[in-house]
């Protein structure tokens, strides 16, 4: 998490020694490449949930390091053993997409822990209504900003 913006960036990997993923790049992304390194995992993409500074301000030095590509849209992709798929989820910006990974949810700023994102209200009450709260309650989210929570919190 960034200590000013309070913003998050992940990593998650199919297992030790396989596949990574990043997901953002605005807080510090040290311990996100020393958790790769230490898993012995190669990452495959960055996935942005949107194009806000205070979520792709690092995405350059992870893409210099690593050389891979960017997800920013939505679609379904494999990468190693992790299926990923990525839905719309405007209203906080045009371009928010968030990704479902197993039992976890990327949400970027649509939906945090007791709150939604600002932005078009009507796009982020569709986006969160009627696309991240079908999700199952037990569904990991795994917001932008501050600590993460469950679909059914």
């Amino acid at each position: 998490m960034h200590p000013d913006w309070l913003s998050n960036a992940f990593v998650i990997a199919d297992r030790e020694g396989g596949t990574a993923l990043f997901v953002d790049s605005g807080a510090d992304v040290a311990p996100l490449v020393a958790a790769v390194e230490e898993w012995g995992a190669t990452p495959a993409a960055i996935l942005r949930t949107h194009s806000h500074d205070d979520h792709v301000v690092h995405e350059h030095e992870l893409r210099a390091r690593y050389g891979v590509e960017v997800v920013a849209e939505p679609g379904e992709w494999s990468f190693g053993g992790l299926h990923v798929r990525g839905v719309a989820t405007p209203g906080h910006s045009d371009d928010m997409v968030a990704f479902l990974v197993d039992d976890a949810v990327f949400t970027g700023d649509t939906l945090f822990k007791d709150a939604v994102g600002g932005g078009n209200l009507e796009q982020v009450r569709a986006s969160v209504m009627d696309v991240l709260m079908t999700l199952p309650d037990e569904t990991r989210v795994l917001p932008g900003h501050t600590d993460e929570t469950t679909i059914g919190r």
